[in-house]
């Protein structure tokens, strides 16, 4: 009876224990209401900016802390667009329909070690026409930041990440050329016509570099009378 009751108090505890854990899991929003990350082109700033995660968790879990951080790309996305509409606006209309940025998330990782959280961010941005979608310019950004916050009081850390890399990617387009050409429309053009291939060239042998002057197929070397 008592090892009955026992064993049953044990079970009682161990499943305490598995709510407390799952219970005891905070998912910490980085923006409680701030739509998604596009922000769509209007006659003021032509900029569309897009962000994607690859193998990115969101929420973003904190290793080391019963903690994760929800609306990641939300968040990194109204950074980058803020940053970068000096930019758009300074060469609004250059391009008809405006530009696209899409930045692709390939790296974002949360520690919290004791009473300070270290967080590391890592981005892919890809600048296109948004009419027909041509590539124009690519880059790569990064930041690392930390502070001593409490686990789960960390936005504002990742944030201050975001931020910085909303920055470089300003930093970044304000050396790109916003007029560029996409590399399909710089190709050599064809030959035509009026221009024959070859054209100053002799006929080349099929044995060699020389020309065929007597037309018998194969080279004729200097000196040569076949």
């Amino acid at each position: 009876m008592l090892s009955s009751l026992a064993s049953r108090a044990s079970l009682v505890l161990l499943v305490s224990a598995s709510t407390a854990a799952c219970g005891g899991h905070r998912v910490v929003p980085l923006l409680s209401s701030a739509g998604i990350p596009v922000t769509s082109p209007t006659g003021a700033v032509p900029l569309e900016v897009v962000t994607r995660s690859t193998g990115v968790r969101d929420p973003l879990p904190v290793n080391g802390a019963s903690v994760s951080y929800a609306q990641f790309e939300e968040a990194l996305g109204h950074a980058v667009s803020t940053a970068a509409v000096p930019w758009a606006k300074e060469n609004q209309g250059r391009r008809p329909g405006g530009w696209q940025l899409f930045v692709e998330v390939v790296q974002a990782e949360a520690e919290q070690e004791g009473s300070r959280l270290l967080v590391t961010i890592g981005v892919r941005a890809t600048l296109r026409a948004r009419v027909g979608g041509a590539h124009l310019a690519q880059t790569e950004a990064a930041c690392r930041d930390g502070a001593i916050v409490e686990p789960g009081s960390g936005a504002a850390v990742l944030y201050a990440c975001m931020r910085r890399i909303g920055r470089d990617l300003s930093g970044w387009l304000a050396t790109a050329d916003p007029d560029a050409q996409p590399a399909s429309a710089l190709a050599a053009p064809e030959p035509t016509s009026d221009t024959p291939v070859g054209a100053g060239v002799g006929p080349i042998g099929a044995s060699g570099a020389h020309p065929d002057t007597d037309g018998d197929g194969d080279s004729d070397a200097p000196g040569e009378d076949d």
